[in-house]
């Protein structure tokens, strides 16, 4: 009665938006249940409350491993109802090294809800740790939805189907930024159903950008060959490529590349969003394109577009244009008219 767990990845696809989803299966008869002494047990299939589910008990069955998972930025969603305090470890290196988000249901409503601690040698450090902890609303032995996100070094924690996010930390550093998945209780019982995950796409942060060009006018590849210097933008922590950040005087048009680099020829896909206008190009050849000038909130995912990868090294250029269309000739900002919003931000993935 062990139910299948669903690897997803539905994504928006380029400007008409619909959804794309790539399933595989894994199966929970696959995983390693752990006792607490790290002895190898049977799972407990069992129903709690009228949903099918897993049952750890915290001693004979503590955790339950999924060792053929190699994640590193991805979305996991589970069913869980526990007593004491209970959830997933995310990017584990082995037994006791990984990421330890978790949930104490019999402080709901508290700012001890949802707990986040980086497990280092089998630690549970959890006094360092006392800005990681988020409210939320749930409760002892009764089931409750949870989602997480890792991006990045970026940890965001959804509950009962929220918009927003219960928790959004940075995430300490445990020797590894991918690695397996762990359900895990401790203290008391726990239940998990409807576990599922899906890949996110890796951000592309390392660019190399023309200076600036003027405004007004639609630039296409014979542009990218006429730029004699470029220079190299690459901020640790920051996915957005906010092009203000490298200009005095931020207007006009910019040129941006970089280098993807393929063992194989194939299909990857481009997962972006942008302010302004923006066209994309894949070895000389338009991929993309936006004239219309976007201005609303920029995030990720919004766009996406296919990549027909040759091997060896590849050219993506984006080349885009800002928000001073908005305004006409650019903001006042205290005394200058120039763009406010310019830049975008982009991902990589299958």
């Amino acid at each position: 009665m062990l139910k299948k767990l669903f690897l997803l990845s539905g994504w928006l696809f380029v400007a008409s938006l619909f959804s794309n989803i790539q399933a595989q299966t894994a199966r929970l008869q696959d995983w390693t249940v752990l006792s607490e002494d790290n002895n190898k047990a049977p799972a407990t299939d069992t129903v709690f409350l009228g949903k099918p589910c897993v049952k750890l008990d915290g001693h004979l069955a503590a955790g339950i491993w999924d060792q053929k998972a190699d994640l590193k930025n991805f979305r996991l969603e589970f069913d869980m109802a526990g007593s004491i305090m209970a959830g997933v470890g995310f990017h584990v290196v082995d037994e006791q090294n990984y990421q330890l988000l978790y949930f104490r249901p019999g402080y709901g409503g508290t700012i001890e809800a949802i707990q986040y601690i980086p497990i280092y040698n089998g630690a549970l450090s959890w006094v360092f740790y006392g800005a990681y902890q988020a409210t939320a609303d749930i409760h002892k032995l009764q089931w409750f939805h949870a989602a997480i996100e890792v991006r990045g070094d970026n940890l965001k924690v959804f509950t009962n189907g929220n918009a927003r996010p219960d928790m959004d930390i940075r995430l300490q550093h445990v020797g590894a930024d991918k690695g397996t998945v762990l359900l895990r209780t401790m203290f008391g019982e726990a239940y998990f159903a409807n576990v599922n995950y899906r890949q996110l796409p890796d951000a592309i942060t390392g660019w190399e950008i023309s200076g600036q060009l003027p405004a007004g006018k639609r630039y296409g590849y014979d542009q990218v060959k006429s730029v004699k210097e470029w220079r190299s933008v690459n901020e640790p922590g920051d996915e957005y490529v906010n092009l203000c950040r490298y200009f005095k005087m931020p207007e006009g048009a910019v040129i941006a590349r970089h280098t993807i680099k393929a063992d194989s020829a194939g299909n990857k896909y481009p997962y972006f969003d942008f302010t302004g206008t923006l066209h994309i190009f894949l070895n000389g050849k338009e991929v993309f394109g936006y004239e219309k000038y976007r201005l609303t909130r920029v995030e990720a995912d919004t766009y996406r577009t296919r990549l027909a990868l040759q091997k060896g090294n590849n050219e993506l250029v984006f080349i885009t244009q800002g928000d001073g269309f908005f305004f006409g000739k650019g903001y006042n900002s205290l005394g200058r008219l120039q763009h406010q919003n310019w830049g975008f931000i982009a991902a990589l993935g299958n």
